[in-house]
């Protein structure tokens, strides 16, 4: 991490922690050791995913295809609209909650922590990457007039 730059969400992306679609606790989606594409790091996020309940036992694989030009990816875009879902199976994060009037929602909990961090810090650094966690946030989530409610909503989150 550079001075006062953040990682970008693509960072978090090895470990989304989802609702189960069985039995709705806590399933994890991960990159298995030997996934399609993980040898290369030119293709972050267009691994092999598994979806795993350790709860109920449900198992689901995801695996990229290997397009024209010989690269590995899937058919759909990984950075979808839909806010408070993973990626690959489209299912709702574990970590979200409703605040200020918002969908609150996290990948995992280093993202939390790390988002955490960002906001109980009273003097944020100026000039972020563009494409870093952090400037992503939405502005209702960096309003100091917020900062209460959200820290209490991520404190709720961290005790899931």
């Amino acid at each position: 991490m550079l001075d006062g730059v953040g990682p970008t969400l693509l960072a978090y992306s090895d470990l989304f922690l989802v609702q189960c679609p069985k039995c709705r606790s806590c399933a994890r989606i991960f990159t298995p050791n030997k996934a399609k594409g993980k040898d290369n790091p030119r293709y972050l996020g267009h691994e092999s995913k598994r979806l795993l309940c350790v709860k109920c036992g449900y198992t689901k694989d995801i695996h990229p295809k290997r397009r024209w030009d010989n690269l590995w990816a899937f058919s759909h875009e990984l950075y979808d609209v839909k806010q408070g879902v993973d990626w690959y199976f489209g299912l709702p994060l574990y970590l979200q909650t409703q605040c200020c009037g918002h969908k609150l929602w996290f990948f995992n909990y280093e993202h939390l922590f790390d988002i955490e961090n960002y906001i109980k810090e009273r003097v944020r650094p100026s000039g972020l990457y563009y494409l870093s966690a952090e400037s992503r946030l939405p502005k209702w989530m960096k309003l100091s007039k917020h900062r209460g409610d959200v820290l209490k909503a991520i404190t709720k989150l961290k005790c899931l």
